[in-house]
């Protein structure tokens, strides 16, 4: 006897439902849409309606539609708004927003492409009207609903048992709730951490700028600055006023413990808990200087937290890169350099009298071909792989030599204008990158010992006239350490030191700049071996 309530047709006004949020993302951003996100949506519906079909309680349905409207229209809102789908760095940038803050960004972001939630809205109506009927009696749709719960149950236990359910398995919405909070955990350790009051004072009058702009993954042996066959650094090459430095390298082939001891009186020779060591911040919190940090990385993330507990007591924050959950998928999507332009210029434009600006890059990380703008494609993604890679890294150099020299520009035009400031710009990157340098691989991991190309930096410094002026007075053979070695672990003495900061916290031995400064250390890498230059 047939079911007169039987009507499946229903459930298209569901499936409608569900993948109107992800083809509107399709449509604003195809480069930041994964295709994928279609297929988990459609997955977990016929999880959530397993219950309605098995039982037939209406109950059920509307809850499981509800659900799924719900995530849509969370992240509907972040792709109309900021053209990606929501992540945990969203989150974390929301949390740490202030109600003015996001009335200003709101403002700035409202767009009509908010009349997308019109149609997404009478769907849900819809949806809700014409509730789909089921019927066992019908064989085919028995047949139906067991392989696609199959075929679920199938694909979750795969990613259960090869532990990656969260990152293959979860749609956005849940995926960046569940990551923001596992990542925070580390986070919340450092972030309760207070600033320590150290005794400091300034040994001038003399309004003082200090820019540090902090590179990624860039080996200075592809600049063409310092003798690479390419001309991947151009721009830096004709400026005649930086001083470039040929031996300086980084204690560590990551991100994380790099900025973390250069950024801290920690280094390889006097390794502590970095809870407890004094931060570049303490110092800056103590004295008359108002700090700011301007970021292109993930604010949350693997390689990234660490720096963002840190970087989270500068008292301006400002992070341009949130299209991803973590920091390793935001090596996956674009987010360049020239972003952070705006809100250096914002920095600039403060009225403080004293001032430290760290600039931290996106800079030369893999994926390299998502480093660079069409325009600076100036070496084609084609070839073996050994090829392509070698390639696009040349080219993310290339657009870095722009990013940098964009900067030092800014600054030079800033001085014009200011001339009682004194300004310092400190350029160097965190590691380096072995791009088939040495072995047959790219990237800056390593077995048991680290790769000369992972750890030689490019490190530059520019000076406003009377900066130069003033520190040479201090050091005369300033202009002339171009080939002196350095570890850059010991920037926290040298970004001191060219602050004016007077503190027992600085060794002057180990600040760069200082006529003191011990050219004589031993420098240590991470993996307990002695750098020796080839």
């Amino acid at each position: 006897m047939a079911d007169k309530n039987h009507n499946p047709l229903g459930i298209l006004w569901l499936i409608a439902l569900v993948i109107y949020t992800p083809a509107v993302g399709l449509a604003l951003n195809s480069n930041a849409f994964a295709a994928r996100s279609i297929l988990l949506l459609l997955m977990w519906t016929a999880v959530l309606l397993m219950p309605y079909v098995l039982m037939r309680k209406r109950w059920l349905y509307v809850t499981a539609a509800s659900l799924l409207f719900a995530d849509g229209f969370v992240n509907l809102f972040h792709w109309t708004v900021l053209k990606c789908p929501l992540n945990a760095s969203s989150i974390f940038v929301f949390l740490n927003t202030n109600w003015s803050e996001a009335s200003e960004f709101m403002a700035i972001k409202t767009t009509p492409l908010l009349l997308l939630y019109i149609p997404y809205i009478v769907l849900f109506i819809q949806t809700l009207r014409h509730i789909p009927q089921f019927s066992f009696q019908k064989k085919g749709e028995i047949a139906v609903w067991s392989v696609l719960w199959l075929v679920v149950a199938v694909f979750f236990a795969d990613n259960i048992i090869h532990q990656r359910f969260l990152r293959l398995a979860v749609p956005d919405v849940e995926r960046a709730v569940v990551s923001f909070f596992e990542e925070s955990k580390e986070y919340k350790s450092l972030k309760s951490r207070k600033l320590y009051d150290i005794d400091t004072r300034l040994t001038t009058n003399d309004s003082t700028l200090v820019v540090v702009i902090i590179g990624e993954s860039c080996n200075r042996n592809h600049l063409s600055l310092y003798g690479y066959h390419r001309q991947t650094s151009p721009r830096l090459a004709k400026r005649n006023d930086i001083l470039v430095f040929d031996n300086v390298i980084s204690a560590n082939s990551n991100t994380l413990r790099s900025v973390m001891n250069f950024l801290t009186e920690n280094n390889t020779d006097n390794a502590r808990p970095l809870d407890s060591c004094i931060h570049i911040f303490d110092i800056l919190h103590s004295s008359p200087y108002k700090s700011f940090w301007l970021s292109n990385q993930s604010p949350i993330g693997l390689w990234d937290n660490g720096v963002t507990n840190l970087a989270q007591n500068a008292d301006a924050l400002t992070f341009v890169n949130i299209t991803a959950n973590s920091s390793k998928e935001s090596t996956m999507t674009v987010s360049l350099d020239q972003r952070l332009f705006d809100p250096l210029h914002s920095a600039l434009d403060d009225n403080a009298k004293n001032k430290v600006v760290f600039l931290h890059l996106m800079g030369c990380h893999t994926q390299y071909n998502k480093r660079y703008p069409t325009p600076f494609a100036q070496y084609e993604d084609r070839g073996d792989k050994r090829t392509r890679t070698i390639n696009t890294y040349d080219n993310a150099v290339l657009y870095n030599d722009f990013i940098v020299d964009s900067i030092l520009t800014m600054l030079d035009a800033y001085a014009a204008t200011h001339r009682a400031v004194r300004l310092t710009a400190i350029y160097l990157s965190d590691h380096g990158e072995n791009v088939y340098d040495e072995g047959d691989y790219s990237g800056h991991d390593y077995s048991d010992h680290i790769p000369n190309a992972n750890v030689e930096i490019p490190f530059i410094m520019w000076f406003s006239h009377s900066q130069k002026e003033y520190l040479q007075s201090r050091n005369p053979l300033l202009a002339q350490q171009t080939h002196t070695p350095y570890m850059i672990d010991d920037l926290f003495h040298t970004i001191i030191d060219v602050a004016d900061i007077a503190t027992e916290v600085l060794d002057e031995r180990r600040s760069f700049v200082n006529a003191s400064y011990d050219s004589t250390r031993v420098r240590r890498l991470e993996d307990g071996s002695i750098y020796t230059r080839r």
